[in-house]
């Protein structure tokens, strides 16, 4: 079983280059839609965070992120403390993942790869970097944050020099049809060092 790890920060492009490994046959854990899952429907998760941030943090059962994003973007301790609750039950659907795709090829995009320690796990580690100006105008496009918003939380994401130090390999993604080049020939790179283990 081949597994990889695909990270970088908000607007770095993961989304879209984890649409390319599955084309390639790989099958996506997407950990941060996981978490999101978990936030909205696992009770105990629930009853933690609402004792924590207050009643505002759901509206009827999804989860208040305007209110939440305002809280935890700017105190780390409450954004770590966030994490810890969800970082677990994401380890645990992992498990559960492998274990449901045996044989198969993984590919797990988080946000969060190496903060989390989740890249332990896993056999290669990819890290996108794009330029921060670049980054912001993908997310104001794609998601019409505000640019103070997305600094933000720029800010309490590890910088890109941080994780270059854990990355087993980093793809600059700044035209994406060069970046779709890259991806699948460092696909082929991987799997053919992996058939020769």
């Amino acid at each position: 079983m081949l597994k990889i790890g695909l990270t970088g920060g908000i607007g770095a492009g993961k989304t879209e280059v984890s649409k390319i490994f599955a084309e390639k046959g790989f099958k996506i854990f997407n950990s941060d839609e996981i978490a999101k899952k978990i936030i909205r429907n696992d009770l105990s998760v629930k009853k933690s965070i609402i004792n924590f941030f207050g009643t505002n943090s759901y509206i009827g059962y999804n989860l208040n992120s305007k209110y939440i994003s305002e809280i935890v973007y700017s105190d780390k301790y409450k954004l770590n403390y966030l994490n810890s609750l969800v970082h677990p039950k994401v380890f645990h659907q992992f498990e559960k993942f492998l274990k449901s795709n045996l044989n198969s090829k993984i590919l797990v995009e988080s946000a969060i790869l190496f903060e989390s320690n989740f890249y332990k796990m896993l056999d290669n580690n990819i890290l996108l970097i794009s330029p921060k100006v670049q980054r912001i105008n993908r997310i104001i496009k794609r998601d019409n944050k505000s640019r103070r918003d997305i600094e933000k939380i720029m800010n309490v994401q590890w910088s890109d020099k941080k994780k270059i130090s854990l990355a087993t390999f980093v793809i600059e993604n700044i035209n994406f049809s060069e970046t779709s080049m890259q991806i699948l020939s460092l696909i082929s790179k991987i799997e053919s060092l992996s058939e020769k283990k």
